[in-house]
């Protein structure tokens, strides 16, 4: 489990319907525990992020309004605790509004198209995405405690490859327009 390929095989094999990659019991325990998580988001978002900082220092200077850094960007001045919540709860309602979607495939997947585009904008490269997940599983195993077993872990690391595939597919086609029609 630790440190194996994170490979979402939607990706690979172009499925873009989520329930041909989790089973309902995998989308029934992520949205279960997301009720747990979602009342208190900048908790989670601010483990997720600390952890991130500690863990993949280079990937600091992306966020440039959250950590200052130094005139050489070498040395971290200083991190600014109110940006460094306030998108760490962007990002976690971004994933919340993810796994409210988790039924709805089609829309998930323009969404999260879209969030990719963005982060084109923003500087980060497909293969950064990835880098995440070992932060957010252990944000997830702070918040949910006892709830985050193994089977829950799998459900959200399939969650979370789900994700990053479909955002990769937005950064790698910034200029791809999604029609998402609901009817």
């Amino acid at each position: 489990m630790g440190n194996q390929a994170l490979n979402c095989p939607s990706a690979a094999t172009g499925d873009t319907q989520l329930n041909t990659y989790l089973t309902p019991r995998q989308i029934h325990l992520v949205q279960d525990t997301w009720d747990i998580i979602k009342d208190d988001l900048s908790k989670l978002g601010v483990i997720v992020f600390l952890r991130l900082f500690e863990t993949e220092p280079d990937l600091k200077h992306l966020f440039p309004k959250i950590v200052q850094m130094n005139e050489q960007n070498k040395l971290e001045w200083d991190i600014d605790r109110e940006m460094l919540t306030k998108h760490a709860v962007s990002v976690m309602e971004g994933l919340g509004a993810a796994v409210e979607s988790l039924d709805e495939s089609e829309f998930l997947n323009s969404v999260l198209i879209s969030i990719g585009q963005t982060h084109v904008k923003r500087q980060v490269k497909p293969q950064m995405l990835k880098r995440l997940w070992p932060s957010l599983n252990y944000g997830l195993k702070q918040v949910l405690q006892s709830k985050y077993n193994k089977e829950v872990n799998e459900a959200w690391k399939k969650v979370y490859l789900y994700i990053i595939a479909h955002m990769k597919r937005g950064m790698e086609n910034p200029d791809l327009e999604m029609d998402y029609d609901p009817r």
